[in-house]
């Protein structure tokens, strides 16, 4: 191979070129000032807002310990409250993690020991379901029956509106579950667990409000009381709750996209636990996730229980070579945490007429948090598709500002040995290419 090794001065100054495109990459330590960073999105974000047809945006960056925040579309504004759907459940998994370093959970305990009844899978009576396979999305359980028109208490407009029985509907938070978990209950349905527990990664609409649950009746509060008291209050997150009807006067409107058009919805409770915030209160809380625990002068988790939510109990080995660039790329999951390539964490969450990013990288002190409302779940098909497309473009803009290099990051292994040979192939033919047009000179040497 020696023979054919080209030492030209061309070659020396294209190889100069590529290191020093590498270095400044490697330069590249932060984003830019939050002045720089508005100024891009003043420019990107409107531009999204009219093609994507979203009635407003919501987003809020974070550098270290330092919160920028701003509300783009009509309607809305910085204090404005959405609900972040999905999402809530890192903060719920915060909240079992305090009880945890209290010592009022454990997290290899028999779920059921802190609950009014037995939980177990059919399939499995004997193997116990753990708080952490709860919180990992490995208890085996896919989803209770009539989970979502009970959680979505059946607001909505007729021709779209979840068909769940009245007593269902009706059923409080310990009844809804009672009735679920219980062979004998009303609402139960074996087809609700799957695999057996511990043994699979089974992402689970049903896992957190139980979580939910057990957090309330551990703490001896209701679960809307206790995080107030313990996340929000310490974190001075005073915008946010869990009773829309505190925040009729700047609650942003949900909508439906149907047949490419916004359909507006009515504003829904989700029971009394499910979140409504503002992006610059969540922004708070992500600060003490990607600081060890620490916000200010607050101590919201000790550092081993961050460590512990971070560490993946399952891990992903999804090629992303061939595929489009839509969201990170997830690489695992933790306990109340995607884990994704690049050093990054976080959740996504989407509830009808909502939407919402939640994603940092503690290496790099980076983070953002972005909240739409508008979604499709009701419509699914090319409508959802769109609505999440939108919110990708959104994200896609702010990784390139917090991570410029983060599409290395998207790469697994494998790819980035594959796309090696690749080059290295084309390397060699080109210069045997050249090696032989000399050849063939006066005078040229084989």
């Amino acid at each position: 191979m020696c023979g054919i090794i080209d030492h030209s001065p061309r070659l020396r100054r294209i190889r100069a070129g590529i290191l020093l495109v590498f270095c400044a990459g490697c330069a590249v330590t932060g984003p830019p000032d939050f002045a720089s960073l508005a100024a891009e999105l003043d420019t990107t974000i409107p531009g999204v807002i009219g093609r994507g047809k979203f009635p407003s945006i919501q987003v809020a960056v974070i550098r270290g310990q330092d919160i920028w925040s701003r509300a783009y579309g009509t309607n809305t504004s910085t204090a404005h409250v959405y609900m972040n759907a999905s999402v809530q459940k890192v903060f719920t998994a915060a909240a079992v993690m305090q009880l945890v370093e209290r010592g009022l959970i454990d997290l290899d305990a028999d779920v059921g020991d802190y609950m009014p009844f037995p939980v177990s899978h059919p399939g499995y009576p004997d193997t116990p379901i753990t708080v952490r396979m709860l919180l990992a999305h490995r208890a085996g359980l896919d989803a209770f029956r009539y989970q979502f028109e009970w959680d979505t208490e059946s607001v909505f407009a007729p021709e779209y509106r979840p068909a769940a029985p009245a007593d269902v509907q009706a059923l409080s938070q310990e009844g809804y579950l009672m009735a679920s978990l219980s062979p004998r209950g009303s609402n139960f349905d074996p087809r609700a667990w799957i695999h057996e527990p511990g043994r699979e990664y089974h992402y689970s609409v049903s896992a957190y409000p139980l979580l939910r649950y057990v957090v309330g009746r551990v703490s001896g509060q209701s679960y809307a009381a206790y995080m107030r008291e313990n996340i929000f209050l310490p974190l001075d997150v005073t915008r946010s709750g869990f009773s829309a009807t505190e925040f009729a006067s700047r609650h942003a409107t949900p909508y439906t996209r149907m047949d490419g058009e916004n359909i507006e919805l009515p504003v829904w409770d989700g029971q009394g636990s499910m979140m409504h915030a503002t992006a610059e209160d969540m922004a708070r809380f992500m600060a003490a996730l990607m600081n060890g625990g620490r916000y200010g002068d607050i101590q919201l988790l000790q550092p081993e229980s961050i460590v512990e939510m971070q560490r993946r109990t399952t891990r992903f080995t999804r090629l992303s070579f061939f595929k489009g660039k839509d969201d990170l790329v997830p690489a695992g999951h933790g306990l109340g945490l995607f884990v994704f390539r690049g050093g990054w964490m976080g959740y996504g969450g989407s509830a009808p007429g909502f939407q919402c990013l939640f994603r940092y990288n503690p290496s790099k002190q980076v983070g953002y948090v972005i909240m739409s409302n508008v979604n499709a779940i009701l419509s699914g098909g090319e409508n959802y598709a769109s609505a999440r497309s939108d919110l990708f473009e959104v994200q896609d803009g702010l990784i390139s500002i917090l991570d410029p290099l983060y599409g290395l990051h998207r790469l697994m292994l494998i790819e980035v040995g594959f796309l090696g040979v690749v080059g290295a192939y084309i390397i060699i033919v080109i210069r045997l290419w050249v090696r032989r047009r000399n050849a063939k000179r006066p005078g040229g040497v084989a």
